[in-house]
């Protein structure tokens, strides 16, 4: 990326090595499914040895987009892992603030600052934003009625017992924090570091693959909620290289998490 923009994969006059090739695509991966195998016994050692190999090969690298997306989704697993520090999206929180404090320390800073700009505006952005809103929206409910859908049960049990205003507190902010760590993971720093390497096309494609993935055992979850969540993370990656910034798909991402916990809120409160 340059200026905001998403370039096509590799530099003026040569391609992408094909290593970067492949560390990216294990990182896009291993990003999808950190919040299971960094709390599985029996996936987090593979997922620690790929990480550890991973990050050797990337310090030195001459690409700046390898290089902070394996830093990124090592902080996610460390994060994660150490069970502490709360429920998601508190310890991709963490994680993203650590990478770009890292950043700010290296050569990388300039990256950051173009990965997560606003973005320009666009006369087709109010209906690429409002579409997807209420589509989601629908989808939301439908999944929710007739799909019997919930949240994973470590939120019920932190929602056991509070005060109502408490768990609408709680939602805001989830709402506000969980739009923000995912768009600045898979449309900011995976969106980015994949377009580098294959193109804007299929990278677009493959960082909604990820996010799909990652709502496996997330809201919405399962089979149906890795289709919703894929085809959502589609939608937002078209809206992030559209508007060349990261406000449109974080103010609609608001819009869907807020819509979760909306139908949410009378079973947390009952």
């Amino acid at each position: 990326m340059h200026g905001g923009t998403v370039q096509t994969a590799g530099s003026a006059g040569s391609g992408p090595r094909p290593w970067h090739v492949v560390a990216v695509l294990l990182v896009t991966g291993l990003a999808a499914v950190v919040p299971t195998a960094a709390t599985s016994s029996a996936a987090l050692p593979a997922s620690v040895v790929l990480l550890v190999v991973l990050s050797a090969l990337a310090v030195p690298s001459s690409s700046g987009a390898v290089r902070q997306s394996v830093l990124l989704v090592d902080l996610l697993f460390v994060a994660v892992a150490v069970g502490f520090l709360g429920l998601w999206p508190v310890p991709a929180a963490i994680a993203v603030g650590l990478a770009w404090w890292f950043s700010g320390r290296g050569v990388d800073e300039h990256r950051w600052s173009s990965w997560c700009r606003r973005g320009r505006w666009t006369r087709d952005l109010p209906w690429l934003v409002a579409g997807p809103v209420v589509v989601s929206a629908g989808a939301l409910l439908v999944w929710q009625r007739l799909l019997d859908g919930t949240l994973p049960r470590e939120y019920v049990d932190a929602a056991a017992e509070r005060p109502w205003w408490v768990i609408a507190l709680a939602g805001v902010a989830f709402s506000l924090l969980n739009a923000a760590v995912e768009e600045v993971v898979f449309r900011g720093v995976l969106l980015s570091a994949l377009t580098d390497v294959l193109g804007v096309g299929v990278a677009v494609v493959l960082q909604a693959l990820a996010f799909g993935v990652l709502h496996l055992h997330g809201v919405p979850s399962g089979p149906v909620g890795v289709v919703m969540a894929g085809a959502w993370g589609l939608l937002l990656g078209v809206m992030r290289v559209r508007s060349r910034g990261l406000l449109a798909p974080y103010v609609t991402h608001i819009a869907a998490d807020a819509t979760i916990v909306l139908l949410m809120l009378p079973v947390l409160t009952a």
